[in-house]
């Protein structure tokens, strides 16, 4: 016996698979955008702290060399007079006791021999470095030597300076060491971080040697095989995904330190990041399921209002009662509000996906456009070739204030003046945070000379407007450039960060402008 469905269930059937196709669709649509725009804040937040740290890293082996170059300036003298064992050892215990990164410092003659060590309980003095060590050190000029396995059996990395007379010529080294199972400004420096999401940080040198790593276990071994560290070695910094030398798939910033050829790379697990997007998604789900649940209730009932007019042709149609058949009007009722059902269910939908979207084009903390937001603004001027006006600029000394208040109330100067500066720039532009204390003003149409007075304008403004949290104002150091047509929009944005630091650099809370042909 063939089985017949009626027009009523396959009605209803076909508007279920149609909500639930676009409900689906529109469902996985949204967590692909949002999952892409958290990968990619993840991106660029690693790298931005990789680069930070590598920034923090250079100063520190700065000022390491300083104290060495010092150190062989005032041994020089003593080891012209015979090497004074007495003397020597006096000025390495002060560098030893004044250094924040040496483990030990000593002198190292043109033999290859320890003259004196600080801390003596090493009980180096009188042995000899290794042969490979002997013929580097006689290049007569400041090296990073490492990573390798040093006299006292200690994985090490050292940092040398030469000692010199008056004639220049060479009469030993001294030599700084880091121990890289065991330093507590290394460790200070690299393994306390802000973030609490399974992020961790390896430094590696350039032979792909890892120096720093939070598993101690690894420090020494060569890694091979991830793209991560093969683009940092080669000089580069950057971010990118990876799956990393024990198969797991990370979102990685990695920064080059140049001075000495390491990278620094900073990255975080890949599920770490979609845990947060799984959360909002299924929240998301849990608050669109009840609505769903009324249309469909909704659809059943049209469905049945559809069917009745078919049914009635049916009965009609067997009875062969032509007057009811006539009085039938079942066509047109039947489109309509099959149709309108699922239109409302795609409007519905089309308006979450509306506000997921405008979500990802906003500050969080300040209601501001975000960087999204404003690459989305700055390619519609380029595409109607309407030349613009940039004004960046970033609040002078604001470390000290979350330093001095917390970050809280940094969170608050940021929003302050978020409100304060878009209130006064009103409709002549719009003010955008890029990140952290730095803004954007875009100001389409507007000329360079009238950009830059325009920014004096604000930068007077911002301060004489006193913000409640701290109790006083703050001030700005800003940069303006200008876009024109058959230009690459990222020179205007070079140009501007470039104007901004020039007025960092010449004392803060001025306004320096950077025309094209500047």
């Amino acid at each position: 016996m063939k089985i017949r469905l009626s027009i009523r269930f396959l009605i209803i059937a076909l508007a279920i698979v149609g909500v639930l196709f676009t409900f689906i669709n529109g469902y996985s649509a949204t967590y692909r955008a949002q999952k892409a725009m958290l990968v990619e804040m993840a991106l660029d937040s690693n790298r931005v702290y990789a680069e930070k740290l590598a920034s923090t890293t250079e100063a520190f082996l700065s000022h390491a060399r300083s104290q060495l170059a010092l150190g062989a300036e005032l041994v020089a003298p003593m080891m012209e007079e015979g090497a004074d064992y007495q003397k020597v050892q006096l000025e390495l215990d002060r560098i030893q006791a004044l250094s924040e990164g040496f483990n030990s410092v000593s002198v190292v003659n043109p033999a290859g021999m320890f003259v004196s060590i600080s801390p003596q309980v090493l009980g180096l003095r009188g042995m000899f470095v290794p042969d490979s060590l002997k013929s580097v050190l006689k290049a007569n000029k400041p090296q990073v030597i490492g990573p390798m396995i040093g006299p006292a059996g200690k994985y090490l990395v050292s940092l040398t300076h030469p000692i010199q007379n008056l004639a220049g010529e060479h009469m030993g080294d001294v030599v700084g060491t880091i121990y890289l199972h065991n330093n507590n400004f290394l460790d200070g420096l690299l393994s306390h971080h802000g973030y609490d999401d399974d992020s961790y940080i390896y430094v590696v040198s350039s032979s792909k040697a890892l120096i720093y790593h939070a598993d101690k276990t690894r420090i020494g071994e060569i890694v091979n095989g991830n793209r991560v560290i093969d683009r940092v070695t080669q000089g580069y910094s950057g971010a990118q995904e990876v799956v990393n030398s024990r198969g797991i798939a990370m979102v990685s910033g990695y920064a080059y330190v140049e001075d000495t050829g390491w990278g620094i790379v900073t990255q975080r697990p890949l599920t770490s990041v979609l845990n947060e997007l799984d959360q909002q998604m299924w929240l998301v789900l849990l608050e669109a399921l009840p609505a769903q649940a009324v249309i469909l209730l909704v659809i059943g009932f049209l469905a049945f209002l559809v069917a009745r007019p078919l049914r009635q042709l049916a009965e009609s149609t067997i009875s062969l009662d032509l007057d009811r058949l006539s009085r039938i009007n079942a066509w047109y009722y039947e489109a309509y509000q099959l149709k309108g059902a699922i239109n409302h269910e795609v409007d519905l939908l089309h308006e979450k996906i509306s506000r997921f979207d405008n979500d990802r084009k906003k500050d969080p903390l300040t209601g501001l456009l975000n960087r999204r937001g404003m690459e989305e603004m700055v390619q519609a001027s380029v595409v109607k070739n309407t030349n613009f006006a940039l004004i960046v600029f970033d609040i002078d000394y604001f470390k000290k204030v979350n330093d001095q208040f917390g970050h809280e109330v940094g969170d608050q100067v940021l929003q302050f003046l978020a409100q304060s500066l878009g209130r006064y720039i009103g409709q002549k532009g719009t003010l955008i945070r890029t990140g952290g204390e730095e803004f954007v003003v875009f100001l389409p149409g507007l000329s360079l000379e009238l950009a830059g007075q325009y920014a004096e304008e604000i930068r007077a403004y911002t301060e004489q407007e006193p913000i409640e949290a701290i109790h006083r104002p703050v001030t700005i150091s800003l940069g303006v450039s200008y876009w024109q047509a058959n230009e690459e929009v990222k020179e205007a944005f070079r140009r501007a960060d470039m104007a901004m630091y020039e007025s960092k650099g010449a004392g803060r809370n001025r306004v320096t402008v950077l025309g094209i042909n500047d």
